[in-house]
């Protein structure tokens, strides 16, 4: 291809992704105040962007903090775009806490991370900054699911709640997510291979009808963000769009704002010969069928 073509290709994918930008919904976004990393933006400034861009929902995660109150006082606010809350069942509340969740849950929370950077494969694999707890399992010796996974469930299942997967090892995301739909909880395995779960557990859990989630944000590592985005993409290809979701894990100081990075993020897959109706389908349907 041309130069000059290049640059009209690309300027036809921006504004492909521009307008596919309209109406999406990004399940997985990192904002200030956190108390242990810098963000590019604050939950404010971070909706305010997405409201201008069009976006139909968004998702506010903290590995920390509970975010619906953050998430309820931003909707008073905004007009145009919903704004989700979330807990992650790590240790700053209590990990595994049934309490934790039941509160989350009865004062609006409709997404909910199991272990994330306090799960035991999380640190083994991915590190964690010194922290002093145990890290986490959500199976016995056995390989069976703890029974306070079942009454997590049980909550969850209450309240209509989406599953997010965590910083799970394959093995327990296997576990974790087959219970979650046979109970019928909409379950969504996260940022999938960029966190080594092997395609064949992703398509054994899609049959199953959970979602698959890809995110950007790896794609734009200095070292490694081409292959991490080829593996990405070549593992949507084998699923098929109709199981996946694109969402960007953005929000870090050294990344591109969420909004602009999840349009980066479609020109990828643009660029890629996926169709516009495919995108379409990771960026706007299946994000906003798992949020009903």
């Amino acid at each position: 291809m041309t130069e000059p073509r290049r640059a009209e290709r690309l300027d036809e994918l921006g504004e492909q992704a521009r307008e596919l930008l309209r109406g999406s919904v990004d399940l997985h976004v990192h904002a200030a105040p956190d108390p242990f990393a810098e963000r590019k933006m604050d939950a404010r400034e971070t909706v305010a962007a997405a409201q201008a861009a069009g976006q139909a929902a968004l998702v506010l995660k903290s590995h920390e903090y509970p975010t619906q109150p953050l998430a309820w006082a931003l909707n008073s606010e905004f007009e145009g775009v919903e704004v989700y809350g979330a807990l992650a069942l790590d240790h700053a509340v209590g990990g595994l806490n049934t309490d934790a969740l039941d509160t989350a849950l009865r004062i609006g929370t409709r997404v909910v991370w199991w272990p994330t950077f306090d799960s035991a494969w999380s640190r083994e694999t991915f590190g964690r900054w010194n922290s002093p707890t145990e890290p986490m399992t959500v199976l016995d010796e056995a390989g069976a699911l703890l029974p306070v996974c079942h009454a997590l469930l049980d909550l969850m299942v209450e309240h209509d709640a989406l599953l997010c997967s965590g910083h799970l090892s394959p093995a327990e995301t296997l576990a974790l997510v087959r219970e979650s739909r046979r109970r019928g909880v909409r379950s969504l395995v996260t940022h999938a291979t960029s966190f080594q779960i092997p395609l064949e557990v992703q398509q054994e859990l899609a049959g199953l009808g959970a979602y698959v989630e890809q995110c950007g944000n790896a794609t734009f590592r200095a070292e490694g963000g081409g292959e991490a985005s080829e593996a990405m993409r070549a593992d949507v290809r084998a699923l098929g769009p109709e199981h996946v979701v694109l969402s960007t894990d953005l929000g870090q100081a050294t990344n591109p704002p969420p909004t602009v990075g999840f349009g980066l993020w479609m020109e990828q897959f643009l660029e890629d010969g996926f169709s516009e109706d495919e995108v379409r389908q990771m960026v706007q349907m299946n994000p906003a069928g798992l949020l009903s």
